[in-house]
């Protein structure tokens, strides 16, 4: 698997202190234009002192401009993620440790503290990934080899560290990243936690033996409610398990909008012109008017939540079925051969070694795209064309000497 990084931008504090003080030196320079002429001081020397704090006004706004911007990173690759601040240090788990993952914000400050119990790597105005990682003895270990469930061992239990760590919102690389850490965060979650309802069974997810990966076709409903719950902890368990299989639809339709491949072969689960596609979309707004960052206290709205996720899994499974059984085929024989056309031109380029080569055939794929989604004959979503806009300029950069 190909690595994929974010890099989330910041002004450091050299930029604040050079604006804070160009700011210093206008005003200063402003009021001594006021003082001198007000007291009678020669013309040259009035000029010569207002200058200076204007040119040391500008001096000081350069140099702050001159000045890289810090940055947070976050790469995940086959088997780890790696994250912290591109300066200063960067700390990485294996993915096998990733307990938990969720997006908040937009934060209200930028922090970049990674010491002690201080994790956060926040950007302000910036979404971040909300991550927890199982620890034991400050080491990350597998979440899927805790003995948490086991009764031998009470006093190993891992303990978890947990991370905020700023993304871009609508960055195809932070979409990636979020779809990648989603695919591994569930199968954790599974065979970390036991889930009791009231009547002592446990949850679908629990049963699952370690790295059995979730199903989707499998029925969503019948299940127990949070509205029917026996204890508040309960219905909070129920509504975690909820939240998961968003997360597991989310993922799972994110395949489809990240990879040009997927858009080409099976454009129907994306295009929102079709009756199961728009039933999705639908179900998927619903569900996430009614998700929260957090557990909301309410039953009567976290059960709501609870059924609209089980309406999102059944609409995602027939919006998938349906896409995948017509293909292409609901578009006219023309535009049929376009994309076959344009999916053998992205098969060509993704085995190519030649970065001319492959920018060629990826150009081409674009314009094919571009022409039909102009026409109203394709309705690709907005990460799928960004996506292609990607590996094509990322195909022309690596074709580019550089001075």
């Amino acid at each position: 698997m190909v690595p994929v990084t974010c890099r989330t931008e910041y002004l450091t504090g050299r930029h604040h202190r050079s604006a804070t003080a160009a700011w210093v030196l206008m005003v200063a320079g402003m009021v001594a234009l006021v003082a001198l002429n007000i007291a009678g001081v020669d013309g040259v020397v009035t000029s010569a002192v207002v200058g200076a704090a204007i040119v040391a006004s500008l001096l000081g706004a350069a140099y702050g401009r001159l000045g890289e911007r810090g940055a947070v990173l976050l790469t995940v690759d086959d088997d780890t993620v790696y994250f912290g601040n591109e300066d200063r240090t960067l700390v990485s788990y294996p993915l096998a440790s990733l307990v938990t993952v969720a997006v908040g914000g937009p934060a209200d400050a930028t922090s970049d503290m990674i010491g002690g119990r201080a994790r956060h790597l926040t950007v302000i105005g910036q979404k971040y990934l909300k991550l927890t990682f199982a620890t034991r003895d400050g080491e990350p270990v597998p979440a899927d080899r805790t003995p948490r469930d086991r009764t031998d061992e009470p006093d190993t239990a891992p303990e978890t560290d947990f991370w905020r760590v700023a993304i871009v919102e609508g960055d195809p690389a932070s979409a990636e990243i979020l779809a990648r850490l989603r695919r591994h965060a569930p199968e954790r979650i599974a065979t970390t936690k036991k889930t009791s309802t009231p009547t002592g069974r446990q949850s679908r997810s629990a049963a699952a033996s370690p790295g059995e990966p979730v199903d989707l076709t499998r029925p969503s409903s019948g299940g127990p409610r949070i509205v029917d719950a026996g204890s508040d902890e309960a219905a909070q368990r129920l509504w975690e398990e909820a939240a998961r299989r968003h997360d597991e639809v989310l993922g799972a339709y994110g395949t489809y909008e990240l990879d040009p491949a997927m858009l080409l072969r099976y454009p129907a689960v994306t295009d929102v012109t079709v009756e199961q596609t728009q039933t999705f979309h639908l179900a998927l707004d619903e569900a996430m008017a009614l998700r929260t960052d957090d557990y909301p206290g309410n039953r009567s709205r976290a059960d709501a939540y609870q059924q609209s996720v089980a309406r999102l899994r059944r609409a995602w499974i027939a919006c998938e079925k349906n896409g995948r059984r017509v293909g292409a085929s609901y578009l006219e024989q023309t535009d049929q051969d376009d994309l076959d056309r344009a999916l053998k031109l992205y098969n060509h380029a993704a085995a190519s070694s030649t970065p001319a080569e492959q920018a060629t055939y990826y150009g081409r794929v674009r314009d094919i795209v571009s022409t039909m989604t102009d026409r109203g004959v394709l309705h690709p979503p907005e990460a799928a064309v960004a996506e292609l806009q990607a590996v094509t300029r990322r195909a022309l950069e690596a074709g580019t000497p550089k001075a």
